[in-house]
């Protein structure tokens, strides 16, 4: 051991002391044994213009296994209490175990001899301190105002106001992100129970592995948008790729293609993972969720303003109630063109209900809808007409059942691939499906199989399309017009 001399007992005091004044300091000093890289302290420098109060709302995409919530979950949360011990400070995660792991963890940081080095002022409750709260789900700091609360999604957040949030992947995997509901729900509960928390100087730091376009990290920056001197009240936002894009990014000076952190997830494993599953790999390696083209159904089609007058007009409607919407769409057809515009797309809704609302968006007693064959019943029903709870009759639809059968999904998405698709503008639910509507991919391949989800109001398309044009039990006549391009991915 080395004897310890004036010289070394002076130098220790002077890393403590820049240890108290930068985070990228105080993260060494506190775990010597981590390995600090370039985007760390990249990284570490946004959190201590984060701390000082420099940047209101700050988002971390990274890559999983690169080291984020070390810094900003486990600690971060430490070093602002040594900062201010009166702050009352919120961590969230996508559920429950999840955010009491990150508690355990900032508290054992906290008691730590190295910390209570350089923050002996701040500390916890201890047996004898029945007054102060210490749990997995809280903790007050002794003699100040200060707390941190943690909290799985969907949890509540009552109490008191919140100074600081830190979100850690509020979604836990690709599965949760592709739910349209677990996106909803979340959302509501960061705009209903979160925000409510918020008071003009509270701060928002995000980090997270993006999942989906419409994951709550796009939703942020949907609604505020990105910071500059003009919008103050935007996000600052850094993003690290695992490998380098040709994207021109003053913090990140890697070529193209090189690894964030090779000496641990090397450039060549990274390319094996995004030959093996792209779409995964833009998402939750580059930050970048917008699926690949190659694994996209339909790739190209065309965004209009307004639904056109079309020489042909016909209705397709697909089923769904508690899980799935219902979903009605209008289909004009203009020699190769067609035209989709969305009517109905909503959860829980009864015959009595679609009836309802397919008078009310103006659907005809002669016009065709050719609607879900899983349903006889409820097509019975529509067929029929109702009268409402007020009295007032409405006349049943013109509707029939789609041909379904082996073959019929592929023969179907064919059929749609023989015109020039385009969709309205207002055609909010269909333009996300068409977006997520995927084939499942092989070894970096689009396969023959279509991913079952995402596919209500396309399912409402494909299929009365399919029934009316193409289905053998409908005297359909198949076209055989399919470009080269798309008849690789269809052939079979």
């Amino acid at each position: 051991m080395q004897p310890l001399t004036l010289e070394l007992i002076q130098l220790e005091q002077i890393k403590r002391e820049k240890a108290r004044r930068h985070f990228g300091r105080f993260v060494p000093q506190l775990k010597p044994d981590y390995q600090m890289t370039w985007f760390h302290e990249v990284i570490c420098d946004r959190l201590q213009r984060f701390a000082a109060g420099d940047i209101k709302k700050l988002m971390v995409f990274m890559p999983p296994q690169h080291g984020k919530s070390e810094l900003s979950t486990r600690s971060l949360p430490a070093y602002l209490f040594g900062v201010n011990p009166d702050l009352r400070v919120a961590v969230l995660s996508y559920s429950a175990s999840k955010a009491k792991e990150f508690n355990r963890e900032i508290q054992q940081r906290i008691v730590s001899p190295r910390y209570q080095a350089l923050f002996p002022h701040v500390r916890l409750a201890s047996a004898k301190d029945e007054a102060v709260t210490r749990t997995t789900e809280r903790f007050d700091i002794v003699g100040y105002g200060g707390s941190l609360k943690t909290v799985g999604r969907q949890g509540p957040l009552t109490g008191d106001p919140v100074d600081i949030a830190i979100l850690d992947d509020l979604l836990k995997d690709r599965l949760e992100a592709q739910s349209m509901t677990i996106r909803e729900n979340t959302w509501n509960w960061l705009v209903d129970v979160v925000e409510t928390r918020f008071h003009n100087h509270s701060q928002l730091l995000y980090v997270t592995t993006r999942w989906d376009e419409d994951d709550p990290a796009a939703r942020f920056l949907k609604r505020d948008n990105y910071f500059s001197p003009s919008n103050p009240k935007g996000w600052e936002v850094i993003s690290f790729p695992a490998l380098k894009t040709a994207d021109i990014v003053p913090y990140d000076y890697r070529g193209i293609d090189e690894a964030l952190w090779p000496e641990r997830h090397s450039q060549e494993r990274m390319e094996a993972i995004r030959k093996d599953s792209p779409i995964s790999f833009n998402s939750l390696y580059q930050q970048d969720p917008r699926p690949s083209s190659e694994a996209l159904i339909y790739p190209d089609w065309i965004e209009v303003d307004d639904f056109p007058h079309c020489d042909v007009n016909f209705y397709g409607l697909d089923f769904g109630y508690s899980n799935d919407p219902t979903a009605l769409v209008r289909i004009g057809i203009n020699g190769r063109d067609m035209y989709l515009d969305e009517l109905i797309y909503e959860r829980g809704l009864t015959n009595l209900d679609i009836l309802q609302r397919a008078h009310v968006v103006g659907l005809k007693k002669s016009e065709e809808v050719i609607a879900d064959s899983a349903e006889p019943k409820s097509i019975e029903e529509i067929s029929r007409g109702a009268t409402t709870q007020a009295g007032e009759w409405l006349s049943g639809l013109n509707i029939s059942a789609c041909t379904k059968g082996a073959g019929s999904i592929i023969a179907g998405i064919q059929k749609l691939s023989e015109y020039t698709v385009h969709y309205t503008k207002r055609s909010i639910n269909l333009r996300q499906e068409i977006r997520k509507y995927q084939w499942i991919m092989a070894g970096g391949l689009a396969t023959n199989t279509p991913i079952d989800s995402y596919n209500h109001a396309l399912d409402a398309v494909r299929s009365a399309v399919y029934t009316k044009y193409d289905s053998p039990k409908r005297g359909g006549v198949r076209l055989h017009t399919i470009p080269m391009q798309k008849r690789r991915r269809l052939d079979y």
